[in-house]
């Protein structure tokens, strides 16, 4: 089950694949310029309401959840909520970003596991 956490943006950002201002998603995934300036609006009256996904082990993470974390950093926001995810040592998959151990920590201690 995810613990949700608010952790630094700064932190996650380490964990995204891709930056969303900058790549688009793939066709299946709703991202239109006009999308993120939408979610922007939503998201500076309302916060974001659906937590980011950090899956996580000591070697590795994965990001779900670019979009959203594109408009925290369009909206300098200092946190964002994370739901943290504990995954296991293999397969690690291709989108898998390395592990900081230093994140590690924190993640570590966050996560009542």
């Amino acid at each position: 089950m995810a613990h949700i956490v608010h952790l630094p943006t700064s932190l996650v950002t380490r964990y995204q694949v891709v930056d969303r201002e900058l790549v688009g998603a793939p066709e299946d995934v709703v991202d239109t310029p006009s999308h993120l300036d939408e979610l922007e609006r939503d998201i500076a009256a309302h916060g974001i309401r659906e937590p980011l996904d950090l899956g996580f082990n000591e070697r590795f993470a994965t990001l779900d959840g670019h979009h959203r974390l594109a408009v925290a950093r369009r909206l300098a926001l200092e946190t964002v909520p994370v739901a943290l995810r504990r995954l296991p040592l293999e397969p690690r998959p291709w989108w898998a970003q390395d592990m900081d151990p230093l994140d590690y920590r924190l993640l570590d201690a966050v996560d009542p596991r």
